[in-house]
């Protein structure tokens, strides 16, 4: 220990545990702060740091508690029991989180976590700032690069500019004058969680973080992505202005929406109304739509539409002529089962399986029957034995139902198609698939409703890759958008879910087939996301929302990130939760949300945990690989802030009689 260091102790090592020490301070200390040759040190205030000489370099632990004993000091009076107090013992309980070691370069280095304890009677000191500075990183944010390949760079005559490696998102708690500060890459390159209660402050963090990205001035972060599923409607008021606040005016905003776009146009944001064609969903997402359950319906689901995918008419026939001679064997009113004949030969028949062959065999759709003809007389049951062997010449041998491929069909002729495929089913001998499947048309003849357009009624001409260049801040082949907003706000939890699950599946495959990997980083930032990543994804109707699972677990090799903003992480599939590397924390005082944190975060402490109920309103809680130690932090001001103000209850409840309102 150097001659500098012996003069900052403040207390001795006197007893070791598994995960903490206590220190016992020493005499004269009794308003717990020392004189230094640079500043006065306060150090008992819970949250601060002490340090721990060892060998070549410094244990640094946080205090946790605070307590005295007495000394056994015999007393005269209660006056002097009170007045003696400062012959009582002073402890500090302390918990080790990591070390500070000098580097080859003669620089400090702090490092999270620490694998040896330091010896009874070892000495504590206070933390200088210098040490201070090296915890929270206060000089690391930005690094000179080559402009011809954006690499770090050494040379001193070299046409450089600089790249921002940190971001300050707040100030701590304990050090009011420290900024803290997320590293980039270990905090928006790998998934990470904001949690807490309703009116916590999720949004205005995950604003106030972005705004203060785009502030930056050297070097815009014009090569970001983040997608958001605005379920709450909260952001375009807190993104609107984006291209304004940017020095250089290179940030963009995609804005899309379900409602009618706003009426104001302005400058560097683009309005759109929101489409999803629904020839892009898969197998899945459309049984998540439908509700169609695995073991009945999906099967009918499968065969409908892989039915769109058919190209050649003897195949088509195939089918129809399978659907005609079931239903000639259904035993129901005659006049039905007339006009259901006459609707499946003349919407789905091809060539020569058309409404001309019923003709020729003198069927009445009005009566259901085939009538006498002038060749059998008095024997109409030849002309309906003629026409069935007939439609069965156009059955073929050996024939499967392609899988569907996500071509462009009309969304009108789904309904239809899935009664073929019931028909298909029951001339297999499958009597009861008919009322399997009813609940599964009833859904699918719902989403023909209004706010179910985005979905059904879409121009035919959109292909995938112009679609996901939109969502992707892409025009042609050059980078324009940052922001990408999907407004949810009025749709209902069946919709968004469809609509994140879809969206988040078509931008991952085409990330994964990039010809460049990795190279393009996209952050979805999912808003509320309880409400469609489920723990219980997958459980029934299908694993459609397990997209965000696989992301969460391969979405780092190809540049898919999340971020996860959630007010209930119990209801959150905890694979996903597992999955992130940072978590900021608000006010959490549900305790089943609270032992649901602690499970998915094995190396979250308990003193930790203990903080989250009584976290104040723009305050947070941030661990993980982003940032050197768990930290208390004020949230900076988003400006401007999103949507989510609360109401103010007094002010909107006292007001005069008969006052006007517009809603």
């Amino acid at each position: 220990m150097t001659k500098e260091d012996k003069q900052r102790g403040i207390g001795k090592v006197v007893a070791i545990n598994s995960d903490r020490f206590s220190v016992e301070l020493l005499s004269g200390l009794e308003n717990f702060n020392v004189s230094g040759f640079d500043d006065i040190h306060y150090f008992a205030q819970l949250n601060s740091y002490v340090i721990v000489p060892y060998q070549n370099y410094y244990i640094v632990a946080e205090v946790s508690g605070v307590r005295e004993k007495d000394l056994n000091v015999p007393f005269s009076n209660p006056t002097d029991q009170i007045l003696s107090k400062v012959q009582a013992g002073k402890f500090l309980e302390v918990l080790p989180i990591g070390t500070i070691k000098t580097t080859k370069e003669g620089s400090l280095n702090f490092e999270f976590g620490v694998s040896v304890y330091p010896n009874l009677y070892s000495d504590v000191l206070y933390i200088k700032e210098e040490e201070l500075d090296t915890i929270f990183k206060t000089n690391a944010v930005k690094v000179k690069v080559c402009f011809e390949d954006n690499s770090e760079c050494s040379k001193s005559d070299c046409d450089c500019k600089y790249r921002y490696t940190s971001l300050p998102i707040g100030k701590s708690t304990i050090f009011p004058d420290y900024e803290v500060k997320i590293d980039i890459d270990k905090f928006f390159g790998s998934h990470s969680a904001i949690l807490g209660n309703t009116g916590s402050g999720k949004s205005c963090t995950i604003a106030s973080m972005l705004q203060t990205l785009y502030r930056l001035e050297e070097n815009s972060a014009t090569g970001s992505t983040f997608i958001f599923f605005d379920v709450n409607g909260e952001y375009y008021e807190a993104f609107k202005n984006l291209n304004s606040i940017n020095a250089k005016n290179e940030i963009e905003v995609n804005y899309f929406s379900l409602d009618p776009l706003p009426t104001e146009q302005i400058e560097g944001i683009e309005h759109k109304k929101f489409e999803l064609p629904h020839w892009f969903l898969n197998i899945d997402e459309w049984a998540l739509l439908l509700k169609a359950s695995e073991r009945s319906q999906l099967p009918v689901l499968r065969n409908g539409l892989g039915f769109t995918a058919i190209n050649e008419d003897s195949n088509f026939n195939h089918i129809v002529s399978k659907a005609v001679v079931q239903t000639l064997s259904v035993n129901e009113n005659s006049a039905a089962k007339g006009q259901r004949l006459y609707t499946i030969i003349d919407k789905f028949g091809k060539g020569d399986l058309n409404t001309g062959l019923l003709d020729k065999h003198h069927f009445s759709a009005q009566y259901g029957n085939f009538q006498e003809s002038a060749r059998y007389a008095n024997d109409a049951n030849q002309n309906q034995e003629n026409f069935i062997n007939e439609i069965k010449s156009f059955e073929v041998t050996d024939f499967t139902i392609p899988d569907f491929s996500n071509e462009k069909f009309d969304f009108e002729d789904l309904e239809d198609l899935i009664q073929l495929a019931i028909l298909y089913e029951e001339a297999y001998g499958n009597k009861q698939i008919r009322d399997y499947c009813s609940s599964m048309i009833t859904r699918l003849k719902t989403i023909k409703r209004e706010d179910f357009g985005f979905l059904t009624k879409i121009r035919t001409d959109l292909n995938e890759e112009n679609y996901l260049k939109q969502f992707l801040g892409i025009e042609s082949v050059s980078k324009k958008s940052q922001v990408i907003i999907i407004d949810l706000n009025s749709a209902n939890d069946e919709t968004v879910e469809v609509i994140s699950c879809v969206l988040s599946r078509l931008v991952f495959e085409k990330l994964r087939e990039a010809k460049d990997r990795n190279k393009f980083p996209v952050n979805l930032v999912l808003e509320e996301a309880h409400r469609y990543i489920s723990k219980d994804a997958g459980k029934v109707f299908g694993d459609a929302n397990r997209i965000f699972e696989r992301i969460a677990k391969e979405g780092r090799k190809y540049g898919m990130f999340l971020l996860v903003s959630s007010q209930r992480p119990s209801e959150l599939s905890k694979t996903v939760l597992s999955q992130c590397s940072n978590f900021i924390v608000h006010r959490i005082q549900n305790p089943e949300d609270l032992s649901h944190i602690r499970q998915i975060t094995p190396h979250i402490s308990e003193t930790i945990l203990r903080r989250m109920p009584t976290i104040p309103t723009q305050h947070a809680l941030i661990f993980g690989h982003a940032v050197n130690l768990p930290t208390t932090f004020k949230v900076n001001e988003a400006e401007p802030k999103p949507k989510s103000d609360n109401n103010e209850i007094s002010k909107n409840w006292f007001r005069e009689n008969d006052f006007e309102i517009d809603l």
